[in-house]
């Protein structure tokens, strides 16, 4: 079996679209059970559907399918075929995304209700009073959100239920991310070569395509994604120096240049620099069009490319201007990552390490064992935080900003240096330190745990001799971080591992925690 078939696939949609065929046909060909839930929650209960839903009520019926799905995922792999408004409850839906690879199928509704046939549809409590087009329609526009929030999307109108199995089996093994955003939900491609998944990406987005790159990353990887159609192209020079918004004029220029309109697409291929400047760009452009991530560096991967943050520096700090944007897609291609230096990953690794302390204890662990699967390493990183986003997309409830586990000394500590002496992840792995030595001066965080990621980070080949920084110098830099509220400085320090603690300190508290 494929390794990628470790979580089950759950087929969701209307009904009458084809769950149960094309599920059982996905079965057979993965040879692995198939199992309908709705099947199982009646064999389990002793009772029909229609008998639950009387007796207990629907919110009776959702907790009963809640815990059988949570049974069924944690068995081997299987195809689960879900009833059609399973995926309305929000912590069923999370369960699903997080646990199983999620697949929406969909039909127009003429054809839902073709397939139904009029004894199925006088049957259907939903469907059985007034006008069943009109409330089938209504059903699935009241169900949009939950449906769109999946791992793919596929149609089954007019194929054959072997067509769409072959699809579903294709993306079950290819075990994409979802960052689960309501309609706004993204779907994060990862693997060796998953860069083939571009061109279908962009078929299927249409619109002009303006690729942002730079003069690094281009010449690198550019032989390998010569099959784009593009309207134009933005090669940037290399560089945090460079992202100003010098270079977003540039790309705003080269994007009207080419014609670009609100259905038009700006790609980004590079590093976390490229795409911030390709996102802050496009947020802007004609008041906001799409735009796509292939991130070619592993910090841009398991970091910048995801969560929609978009900014440029300015010279009193970095990331001070930007937006909210998210991407349509990401591909995350490793084999991409062959063109980067021992010191690039490195700083890549240094995010890794970060998001296995926030959030991720069996990442932390396989870490400390050694574990360097590019594949299994980006894939974890990435549904972390697929995970905080579409929790907290703006920053409002405080689980993102667990993810600034060391990045409030880390930007000063960058920026003082000019942003060429330290590269981002080498900045941040001493920013964890200074973070870590914090909590351990004001009684929060374990010694063991300074003592331990100071480990780690030196196995990961990662600086953390802070007193060799000039934290005196670098340290009034944090004044300007964006996220102060007034005085105070937002920092994130750990209780533990995966129990961050947002805090709020002043200058002078962080200087004496620091002893500089």
């Amino acid at each position: 079996m494929d390794r990628a078939r470790v979580r089950p696939l759950a087929l969701s949609g209307p009904m009458g679209v084809g769950k149960s065929t094309v599920g059982r046909r996905v079965a057979e060909l993965a040879g692995v059970p198939f199992v309908d839930v709705d099947e199982e929650i009646a064999r389990a209960s002793g009772r029909s559907i229609p008998e639950i839903f009387r007796l207990e009520g629907e919110v009776g019926f959702r907790a009963r399918e809640r815990a059988t799905l949570a049974e069924l995922l944690e068995g081997p792999p299987r195809v689960l075929s879900l009833g059609g408004g399973a995926v309305v409850d929000p912590e069923t839906r999370r369960l699903l995304i997080d646990r199983a690879i999620l697949l929406t199928l969909d039909a127009p509704v003429e054809t839902l209700l073709a397939r139904l046939g009029p004894e199925q549809i006088a049957g259907r409590p939903l469907l059985a009073e007034g006008d069943p087009a009109a409330r089938l329609r209504a059903v699935i526009a009241a169900r949009a959100e939950a449906y769109a929030e999946a791992h793919a999307r596929i149609s089954t109108h007019r194929r054959t239920a072997d067509e769409v199995a072959g699809g579903a089996l294709a993306s079950w093994n290819r075990d994409p991310v979802a960052v689960a955003l309501g309609e706004r939900t993204y779907r994060i491609e990862v693997g060796e070569g998953a860069r083939r998944e571009l061109r279908p990406l962009l078929q299927a987005l249409g619109g002009k395509v303006l690729l942002v790159s730079d003069d690094r990353a281009w010449p690198l990887v550019g032989p390998r994604l010569d099959d784009l159609e593009l309207a134009g192209r933005v090669i940037l020079p290399t560089g945090e120096i460079h992202k100003a918004i010098a270079s977003v004029e540039a790309i705003w220029d080269a994007a009207l240049d080419a014609g670009l309109d609100r259905r038009g697409v700006v790609l980004a291929v590079g590093g976390g620099v490229v795409g911030d400047l390709a996102g802050f760009a496009a947020s802007t452009l004609l008041r906001g069009v799409r735009f796509v991530q292939v991130p070619t560096t592993l910090l841009s991967m398991v970091d910048a490319s995801v969560g929609g943050k978009t900014a440029i520096d300015r010279p009193q700090g970095k990331n001070l201007v930007g937006a909210f944007h998210q991407p349509s897609g990401v591909i995350a291609d490793v084999e991409l990552l062959s063109t980067l230096s021992t010191r690039e990953v490195r700083s890549g690794m240094s995010e890794v390490a970060k998001t296995a302390l926030v959030g991720d204890r069996a990442l932390l662990e396989d870490l400390e064992r050694g574990e360097r699967d590019l594949v299994r390493i980006v894939r974890a990183s990435i549904a972390h935080k697929a995970r905080v986003v579409a929790a907290d997309e703006r920053d409002l409830t405080g689980a993102r900003a667990a993810l600034n586990f060391g990045h409030t000394v880390g930007h000063a500590l960058e920026s003082h240096a000019g942003y060429e002496r330290l590269t981002h992840g080498e900045a941040v792995a001493l920013g964890m330190i200074a973070a870590l030595r914090i909590g351990v001066s004001r009684g929060l965080t374990p010694k063991a745990l300074l003592a331990r990621t100071e480990a780690l980070l030196s196995a990961l080949g990662l600086p953390v001799d802070l007193d060799a920084e000039p934290l005196a110098e670098a340290l009034p830099r944090i004044v300007s971080d964006k996220k102060r509220e007034g005085d105070a400085i937002a920092f994130v320090l750990l209780e533990d591992v995966a129990r961050p603690r947002n805090v709020r300190l002043t200058l002078p508290e962080v200087r004496a925690a620091l002893g500089v």
